[in-house]
Order: C-alpha cells, then structure tokens, then sequence
C-alpha cells in the first residue's frame, strides 16, 4: 500500500470516521452535492451545466471502473462497500464539483470539500491513493467535454453557464 494510503488510514478520529461513513452513502453523498450546486449557483444555466458535467463524470467512471474490474483495498471484507475501486467515484465528483466553481470566490470551498471528501475515501480503507488520483483527470474531462459542448450548443437564454 502507499505512502500516503497508509497515512491517511493511520488517522483514527472517531467524528471523521462517522462523517466519511454519512458521504460513502450514495443517497446522502448526491443530495449534499445537488445542494452545493442549488445553493452555491444562481445562474440557472450555470446549474445545468454543472449537472451535466456531474452526469458525465458518473458515466465516464462507471464505464471505466466496469472496464477495469478492480477491486476495492476493503475486498471481502463484511463493511466494505459494493463495486470496484478504480477511480473514485466520490472523488471524481467532488473534484468535478470543484473544477465548476474554479472562477468563483468560493472556490477554496470547493477545494476543501473535494480534499476531504476525497481524504474520507482513504482513511475509511475504501480507496487507495491512486484511486483518488485517477479521479482527477476524469474530473476534468467531464467538465471540459461538457464546457465545450455547452459553447457549442446552449440556448442563448442559458448563457449565465458559461
């Protein structure tokens, strides 16, 4: 295991283990996320088009974590959670919830969350490092397909998404 996988499961707090257990929820894990995206964003255009760059990135990881079969740290384990571990799903769309916000002054925000969301990953023993960093790119893929695709196509009434 790494360096860094090692150290972040090293870190034994109760209070973090509870809140990365609550964001491993699917459920809760995408209300948190619509939240951000609702009460962070005014612009209606610019909501759509971070929800089609969250949907994106969900279909790319999925794709890719169905290609790649691999399996998560915690496998066979009784509370380790379903599906494979390459990429992080959590990470990829809390990394491209932050890509979203990077013009914006709560940007810092939005780093933060993806940092911890993405540190919650590994200390849980859900993820290893790698799989938090190949989330990344396929953050940023979702968001520039997404942007390019926007320019290309958004009604004109939706410009406030660019």
């Amino acid at each position: 295991m790494d360096t860094l996988t090692t150290l972040a499961l090293s870190v034994n707090n109760p209070i973090l283990t509870e809140i990365g257990t609550l964001l491993g929820n699917s459920y809760v894990f995408a209300a948190l996320v619509l939240a951000l995206v609702f009460f962070a964003e005014r612009r209606d255009g610019k909501r759509l088009k971070l929800l089609l760059s969250l949907l994106l990135c969900i279909i790319i990881v999925s794709l890719i974590k169905g290609v790649l079969m691999e399996a998560r740290p915690c496998a066979g384990l009784e509370w380790c959670p379903w599906g494979y571990s390459f990429p992080s799903m959590h990470a990829a769309v809390a990394f491209t919830l932050m890509i979203g916000f990077i013009d914006k002054k709560s940007f810092p925000l939005f780093l933060l969350f993806a940092l911890f969301v993405s540190f919650t990953r590994l200390n849980l023993g859900v993820h290893v490092f790698h799989d938090i960093a190949g989330a990344l790119p396929m953050a940023i893929v979702a968001y520039y397909v997404t942007d390019l695709l926007w320019k290309r196509y958004a009604p004109k009434d939706m410009e406030g998404g660019r």
